[in-house]
């Protein structure tokens, strides 16, 4: 595991995860069409408990967010260290090419991967249900319900966790969506913890005290909320629907 203990001025002291180093020259072909690296290597100093990466499609949200999981050891949903030879498959080969900047020694986490989100929720057990505090067997939740349970259960136990979260509103209506961010609205207010989250949803990245990262074939860069294509578009939107259906369907 290759790790750098950088310094800079812009980093927050106390979290878990400083930063992080993507240089595609350390990679082979896959890594390579990744968009946001044609431009060369990118190096993100993490600024904020809660950040949010960001960009469309196909972009390389999920590729980075598993890459930089196996260079911190974290499983998708928990569990031992990656092995070395994990680092083949062809999910994580773009680990090779990433760095990770830790701020503490030890570092522990929780990597909730959309495609993968099933599966841990089999070794999950039972867990309480947000809205009632019902006990109830996890893969008996749906799949809003379950993200909630799990993450409440975790968030509650008030351990310092590096959370590493896929698209964690999938699935989610827009009422569980704001109770999703007022739980990552703890983790950020309690300091202990960390958060990056690869998402597309306009009222996650609206935390006031977010940092919003913008990946596209221009590499990764910090944009305003207001700056941000999916929340203003979503905006436009929703303040005048009408228009915006007719200029979508004309």
């Amino acid at each position: 595991m290759a790790v750098r203990h950088g310094k800079t001025d812009t980093t927050k002291p106390g979290l878990l995860l400083r930063g992080f180093q993507v240089d595609p020259a350390r990679g082979g072909e896959r890594i390579e069409r990744l968009p946001f690296l044609a431009h060369g290597p990118v190096d993100i100093q993490l600024r904020s408990p809660l950040t949010f990466l960001i960009g469309e499609n196909g972009s390389g949200k999920t590729t980075l967010l598993e890459a930089i999981a196996a260079r911190c050891g974290i499983r998708p949903g928990g569990g031992g260290s990656y092995a070395e030879t994990e680092d083949d498959r062809a999910a994580t080969a773009i680990s090779r090419a990433v760095d990770v900047t830790y701020g503490v020694r030890r570092l522990k986490g929780l990597f909730l991967r959309a495609d993968r989100f099933a599966e841990m929720m089999l070794r999950a057990g039972h867990l309480p249900m947000p809205a009632t505090g019902e006990w109830r067997a996890a893969d008996e939740q749906s799949r809003g319900e379950g993200v909630l349970s799990l993450l409440s259960a975790r968030v509650d136990a008030s351990e310092g966790l590096l959370y590493l979260l896929d698209e964690p509103e999938t699935g989610l209506s827009p009422q569980r969506q704001m109770a999703l961010l007022c739980l990552l609205h703890e983790l950020h207010r309690d300091g202990r913890s960390q958060a990056l989250v690869a998402t597309h949803s306009p009222i996650l990245m609206s935390h006031p005290g977010c940092d919003l990262l913008w990946i596209d074939e221009d590499g990764i860069n910090r944009r305003p909320l207001a700056d941000i294509p999916h929340w203003r578009d979503m905006n436009r939107f929703m303040r005048d629907p009408d228009t915006a259906l007719h200029r979508l369907l004309d």
